[in-house]
């Protein structure tokens, strides 16, 4: 920084712009205690992991980027649409009655020297106005001059042997005239300015997008999608081929990312981090090369996998102790995914979602609580549920158990091979079946979670 003023230089044209800080000794004010949710019932964690977030504010985008967003609010045409009058032919606008005399374009110099420097688009001079019996070349699109009632479509145009007087063809539909605002599409005739032209909340499809460009817009106000970082833990985890005894494949890389976006989240960052605290503490503090560090990446989310327990081979807790992490909800009443825990990183740092390292518990959970609080973060309404008739009965447990399940019949039945580390259920399923501690009986309505995979 040598070279530049001092920020209390009184000489300096940038002082105006710059706080001046005072020595304060007064302690700074604690933090909030913060009341943890502690091995919540699964509405509740539900709600809460939902109620302890805020909507992100909107940003503008470029046409492109936006699509497939949410329009954060409505959008109105700054201009007319189409904003001038022009032809839906391929013709000759006319003014007054025929016969027309023929106008051509002007060549912009006389000099044939200089017109060989003037780009081809640039050579002559478009006809702007036309007076009563006049005539002028137009095609699809071009602008309608300034006193013509009409334009008359090739198939109908007769020319004179010269091609300088023009005539309505003996075969045309009317040979004698031809109606006023005939093939003109006039300003403002589909949209007029100042209307709105999309509504606030709708999903941005291309055809969203089209009609705002030719409106004359180049950004658009979205709903911003929570930026996600996930770190995976797991030093016996390989990522392809078969794994070896004592290896497990990887079951969290290839979906987890895509399983984000689905819910609402935009994935930034995607790391593998060795089971010891340091390396967990690095992974939240210090930039690998070439990116950025989660505590200054502006990551809404953190979500990490396994290492979620209490004993001394779980490091994800202890991490985020000594980096004075708040836990807002710590464990569920749920199976499986019990150890499921909801954080939040000090001085507005983000959320933390630590789930199981078992593969079906963590899906679950995602439900549970990323669910609920990407959708919040996104601006969406909390996500519902819905019941369906039980196809046999399902029991309880001392707990509320998420179960896979498939629809048959009008009838929700559970899929076996469910165990919190077994994925087969979880992929020929529907949907995630409720079941509460009571149970729940043949023919009766029970809950299910919708997959937004179905």
């Amino acid at each position: 920084m040598s070279g530049l003023p001092l920020p209390h230089d009184t000489n300096s044209p940038y002082t105006h712009a710059l706080p001046v800080v005072e020595d304060d000794d007064r302690p700074a004010p604690a933090p909030e205690e913060v009341e943890t949710l502690h091995d919540a019932e699964w509405h509740r964690a539900r709600e809460f992991a939902y109620e302890v977030a805020s909507a992100l504010p909107s940003h503008w985008l470029p046409l492109r980027e936006a699509l497939g967003g949410v329009l954060a609010e409505d959008v109105t045409a700054p201009i007319p649409v189409p904003h001038y009058a022009s032809s839906a032919m391929d013709g000759y606008a006319v003014a007054g009655s025929q016969p027309w005399t023929v106008v051509f374009p002007e060549p912009v110099e006389t000099d044939p020297r200089k017109m060989l420097t003037i780009p081809p688009k640039d050579l002559y001079r478009p006809v702007l106005n036309l007076e009563p019996g006049q005539a002028t070349r137009i095609v699809t699109g071009g602008l309608v001059p300034a006193g013509a009632r009409a334009v008359l479509r090739d198939e109908y145009a007769h020319l004179s042997e010269e091609g300088t007087v023009l005539t309505i063809s003996a075969d045309a539909p009317s040979a004698e005239d031809i109606p006023y605002g005939q093939n003109i599409r006039h300003t403002g005739e589909e949209v007029a300015a100042g209307d709105v032209i999309l509504r606030g909340e709708c999903l941005l499809n291309p055809a969203h997008i089209a009609f705002a460009a030719v409106s004359g817009h180049d950004m658009l106000p979205v709903r911003r999608r929570p930026r996600v970082t996930i770190l995976l833990t797991g030093s016996e985890v390989v990522e392809d081929g078969i794994p070896e005894p004592g290896q497990v494949r990887d079951a969290f890389g290839p979906q987890l990312p895509t399983f984000v976006e689905m819910l609402g989240g935009s994935v930034d960052q995607l790391r593998r981090v060795e089971d010891t605290a340091r390396a967990m503490l690095a992974a939240l503090t210090e930039a690998p090369s070439g990116m950025a560090s989660v505590l200054d990446a502006r990551t809404e989310v953190v979500v990490t996998t396994g290492g979620t327990g209490h004993s001394d081979a779980d490091h994800v807790r202890s991490a985020l102790e000594e980096l004075g992490a708040v836990f807002l909800l710590d464990g569920l009443a749920q199976r499986p995914g019990h150890p499921t825990f909801l954080a939040k990183l000090p001085e507005e740092g983000p959320f933390v979602v630590g789930l199981p390292g078992n593969p079906l518990a963590a899906m679950v959970s995602m439900f549970t609580v990323a669910e609920p609080l990407l959708a919040r973060l996104h601006g969406d309404p909390a996500p519902t549920t819905l019941t369906v008739p039980a196809a046999e009965e399902l029991p309880g447990q001392k707990v509320t158990a998420l179960v896979p399940g498939y629809l048959t019949d009008g009838k929700v039945a559970p899929r076996d091979r469910v165990g919190a580390n077994m994925l087969r259920g979880l992929a020929h399923a529907d949907v995630l079946v409720v079941v509460p501690p009571e149970g729940v009986a043949a023919g009766a309505d029970a809950e299910v979670v919708p997959l937004p995979w179905r």
